[in-house]
């Protein structure tokens, strides 16, 4: 089991550089649990890709539906009040902080390509393909 943050996930829907590194963690390892705010921002990165023409919209719905039939069910509930006060004892976002109480909060690593949360929380980030 692991915890994914929405920049892993999107990895398995828009490939890019780091797409083979999560494709390992993902065979390697099924069990991948988000905090509920995954959804928000994943659908932010499509608005995106959006935007950008990188992506139509046909695409991203047919994404979307996808990542909430594979991971809603793997959607945990955190301590809001633990994120809250991670995020101020250690200077990272409140989104960020969920991906990390979740972590701690299973006693499991975070799969994460932020170098914030890799450098502050080494006890459980983790970087696919390091």
């Amino acid at each position: 089991m692991l915890v994914a943050d929405t920049n892993v996930l999107v990895e398995l829907y828009i490939p890019g550089p780091n797409a083979n590194a999560v494709q390992q963690w993902w065979t390697a390892d099924f069990d991948w649990r988000v905090p509920s705010l995954w959804l928000f921002e994943f659908r932010h990165v499509q608005l995106k890709y959006l935007r950008a023409g990188l992506l139509d919209l046909p695409q991203a719905l047919a994404q979307l539906d996808s990542a909430e039939q594979r991971f809603g069910p793997q959607t945990v509930p955190i301590a809001h009040r633990d994120a809250l006060l991670l995020a101020h004892r250690h200077g990272c976002s409140s989104y960020d902080a969920e991906f990390v109480v979740l972590a701690k909060q299973l006693g499991c690593p975070l799969l994460t390509f932020d170098r914030k949360l890799l450098q502050l929380f080494p006890e459980v980030a983790v970087k696919p393909g390091s």
